[in-house]
């Protein structure tokens, strides 16, 4: 059992399974730079199984290009054919707006990447060279890891994609748990958020949802979920 910024007394140690986490458990966080914060040390810390983890849900609306005709979603093989809209849930749009003005678009088109089977990740979607910033195209690749990176961080740390209003808070006593290789428990909370993010823009996998989607009057509906398996 391996504990990523974690001490724990061997007497106390954390029993746990893939679906058996539990909810709560007191940790003290290691003397470092990052965790030095004496009203963190015997907080209650929430953990949570990264195991077939479901990060977020969105309902995302396009109008399907005059120039084609399309009568089901299986028809749509480029990003040409849907034109974005907005996203059926107007508070989700509006807590994207957190990472940047832009990321509701570069979302919207993540999922018609997603529905192409261009990709299946955001790492695969930085990888394939979208151009956003006009001002110096050289630098898109850096700009997008990092407004995934800051995407992922509150996926995971805040309500963002939740259909309240996020106000961009960060909570802290949220630990994740997975299994590494080598079978061993592993625990990552917001001080080890570089090495999640990392790891996330990876693994975190994207997936249009053909149940949840629709298409009908000219306007498809598209189901993204982002999830880890």
């Amino acid at each position: 059992m391996r504990f990523i910024g974690f001490k724990t007394n061997p007497k106390r140690v954390l029993k746990a399974v893939d679906n058996a986490i539990p909810p709560a458990y007191y940790c003290k966080m290691k003397n470092s730079p990052q965790t030095q914060n004496p009203l963190l040390s015997d907080q209650p810390y929430t953990f949570i199984n990264l195991k077939a983890k479901t990060f977020a849900d969105y309902n995302i609306i396009y109008r399907i290009n005059d120039c084609y005709a399309i009568n089901q979603l299986s028809q749509i093989k480029s990003n040409h054919q849907l034109l974005f809209q907005k996203f059926n849930n107007q508070i989700q749009q509006m807590n994207l707006v957190i990472i940047d003005s832009i990321f509701p678009i570069i979302l919207a088109e993540v999922a018609l990447n997603v529905l192409t089977e261009e990709i299946s990740t955001f790492e695969e979607y930085i990888n394939a060279r979208r151009f956003f910033v006009a001002v110096n195209p050289k630098y898109d690749r850096k700009y997008l890891t990092y407004k995934f990176k800051t995407f992922i961080h509150h996926l995971l740390f805040s309500n963002i994609a939740s259909g309240n209003i996020c106000k961009g808070e960060i909570d802290i006593n949220k630990v994740y748990c997975r299994k590494n290789d080598s079978s061993e428990l592993e625990y990552y909370s917001t001080f080890q958020q570089f090495e999640m993010q990392e790891m996330m823009l990876e693994k975190m996998q994207l997936e249009i949802n053909l149940k949840s989607s629709s298409l009908s009057n000219h306007i498809a509906t598209l189901n993204l979920r982002i999830f880890l398996p």
